[in-house]
């Protein structure tokens, strides 16, 4: 039979098992609990951004059907846009064709061409097309003929220029273009300016037939295109900087009001100036800054400066009873040229000489800033933290060069200056 010991320990350990138990379920009851409320939160994080992506495919879908509409009433029913791969057109097709105006015309695939056609887009007079690339740079242009391979668009010289800037040339040419048909109202006002600073010398008075023979091989401009003008056998680069009514117009059968403003490099020049004159004013300003400061810095310390003076004048000793036999006179010669005497009797301590100085203003010094020096010997006396290095209780007459009924000169030497010689 089992005693009640074993029974009352295998009791126990029945008890501690059943706990153990409970508390691993409970473990790991927490521990799933954890793991669903974080699989909850992964699951509601990717829900939402489905959601938010979802909103964001319907504004921009909304957003590029209100686009079709605007481009559809701006150009009368008429809607077309596409990504094109652009490549250089070949420079002599336009000669060839004898057409005019073929600076800035582009050769489009014939599917473009029949999509505008089944629209009767020739309803709006000349074709032109808004080109712009991956670099957000973008032009007008105009259609020489939808010969191009399908897939590609073939741009002119200027497009090229106008959309990878004014020094590409054809190998520049690279990526896909988003291409939309636009019908451009006729330009009634264009502000150019030119890159070179000789632009207006070499043209002189023929500025305004030069630039009525360099529109007439263009058909359309926009804000921010490049053109080419040619005066004799010097070729400049001229920026459209302003075009009214809108930033990309038609310039075919119209007259416009044109403006030249100042060449890119004198502008340049100009702000090179305005920076440089600013860059004085600012160093003007910043040395005037610190010279009031400077001078705050030394009006405060020229007020201290008085009020210890002021506090050394109420303090000194009045000189004791003369007697030639022992008394210590000692001139006083300062950096600025003055010149003090006093007599001092044996029994007065050393600190009296810096005491006696400061009355005198030292020259502009503060205690510590200064020593007191003998010519020859040369020997040098001077302050530490604004206490003289000997003790107060040392009178003179204990002080080799201080005999009584002697006679010396001490120079008044500021701190900063090389010391040498042996302290006291």
């Amino acid at each position: 039979m089992f005693s009640k010991f074993d029974l009352d320990n295998a009791s126990k350990k029945l008890a501690q098992r059943s706990e153990e138990a409970h508390a691993k379920a409970q473990r790991k009851l927490e521990k799933d609990r954890i793991i669903a409320e974080r699989k909850k939160k992964r699951e509601e994080a990717i829900e939402r951004e489905i959601q938010e992506r979802r909103m964001a495919e319907l504004l921009q879908q909304e957003a590029e059907e209100q686009e079709r509409e605007r481009l559809r009433e701006l150009n009368q029913g008429v809607v077309f846009q596409g990504d094109l791969q652009a490549v250089p057109a070949p420079v002599t097709v336009a000669a060839e064709k004898g057409i005019k105006r073929s600076a800035d015309k582009a050769l489009l695939p014939p599917s473009v061409g029949s999509s505008l056609l089944s629209q009767d887009a020739s309803k709006n007079g000349a074709y032109f097309f808004h080109v712009e690339n991956g670099l957000g740079r973008r032009t007008c242009v105009g259609l020489l003929e939808f010969s191009s391979a399908e897939g590609f668009i073939a741009l002119p010289r200027k497009a090229v220029r106008c959309l990878w800037g004014p020094d590409a040339d054809d190998e520049s040419v690279s990526g896909t273009v988003s291409v939309t048909y636009r019908r451009l109202p006729k330009g009634t006002r264009v502000v150019f300016q030119p890159r070179s600073a000789r632009f207006q010398e070499a043209i002189g008075d023929d500025i305004r037939d030069v630039l009525e023979q360099c529109l007439s091989q263009h058909s359309c401009l926009s804000v921010g295109d490049w053109v080419t003008v040619t005066h004799g056998d010097e070729v400049f680069d001229v920026r459209v900087r302003e075009l009214e009514p809108e930033p990309s117009v038609s310039i075919i059968d119209t007259e416009m009001e044109a403006e030249v403003h100042p060449s890119i490099e004198t502008e340049e020049k100009i702000l090179q100036e305005e920076m440089e004159a600013r860059r004085r004013m600012e160093e003007r300003e910043k040395r005037r800054q610190e010279e009031e400061e400077r001078e705050s810095r030394m009006a405060h310390r020229a007020q201290q400066h008085d009020d210890m003076v002021r506090q050394k004048r109420e303090t000194l000793p009045e000189e004791g009873p003369e007697d030639p036999s022992t008394d210590i006179h000692v001139l006083f010669r300062f950096p600025n040229g003055e010149k003090h005497q006093r007599r001092f009797c044996p029994s007065d301590p050393l600190s009296l000489l810096f005491h006696a100085v400061d009355a005198k203003g030292a020259s502009g010094l503060f205690p510590g800033e200064y020593r007191l020096v003998s010519q020859y010997p040369r020997h040098v006396f001077k302050y530490q933290d604004d206490t003289p290095i000997s003790h107060e209780s040392i009178p003179l007459k204990d002080v080799e060069w201080f005999s009584p009924g002697s006679r010396l000169v001490l120079f008044l030497e500021p701190a900063s200056a090389t010391q040498d010689g042996d302290g006291s």
